[in-house]
């Protein structure tokens, strides 16, 4: 005798654990790249400001000073625009990993369940007609609203209701 166990908690129990194992691991290397880029912005960043106090310390002049903090702004702001563009890279990097693992789970689950549905088909449980071999997700769509007026009727069969609409409140 063939048994369907329609309930098979096991399966997606372990798929779901894979999952979710492999979305953090997706979620902990983006953070790890965004700290990598961090370690990186930070040690350029003192280093090239341990320059700039050398070369402050060693001018004779508040001009000279001055002067080399101007030279420094427009830099500045093509770090931080190149800065701010591969944080967006690493995120849109991570991001498509993430959306591949939800993708590829919501995929195996979906096979599962559909899997487990041909079993019961194959036994009788269920219908095999709801299924289609090229897509096995069907959608039906309710029949197109009629303006035909409602009757209602009680459970002897005189009519309540006409479904015509009074103007009154009661």
């Amino acid at each position: 005798m063939n048994v369907v166990a329609l309930n098979r908690p096991d399966i997606l129990d372990e798929g779901s654990t894979i999952a979710a194992y492999e979305f953090a691991a997706k979620a902990v290397t983006g953070l790890e790249k965004l700290v990598e880029l961090n370690v990186q912005t930070v040690k350029t960043s003192l280093s090239e400001q341990q320059a700039v106090i050398e070369a402050a310390f060693s001018s004779s002049s508040f001009n000279t000073v001055f002067e080399l903090q101007l030279q420094q702004f427009p830099a500045a702001v093509k770090k931080i625009s190149a800065y701010w563009g591969h944080v967006e890279t690493i995120a849109e990097e991570t991001g498509n990993e993430l959306w591949s693992v939800v993708q590829e789970s919501v995929q195996n689950y979906l096979a599962t369940q559909f899997s487990l549905f041909d079993s019961a088909a194959s036994i009788g449980i269920a219908s095999v007609d709801s299924t289609n071999a090229a897509s096995p997700i069907t959608v039906e769509q309710s029949p197109v609203a009629t303006k035909e007026p409602v009757v209602l009727v009680d459970s002897s069969g005189n009519v309540v209701s006409s479904g015509r609409r009074s103007s009154g409140l009661h």
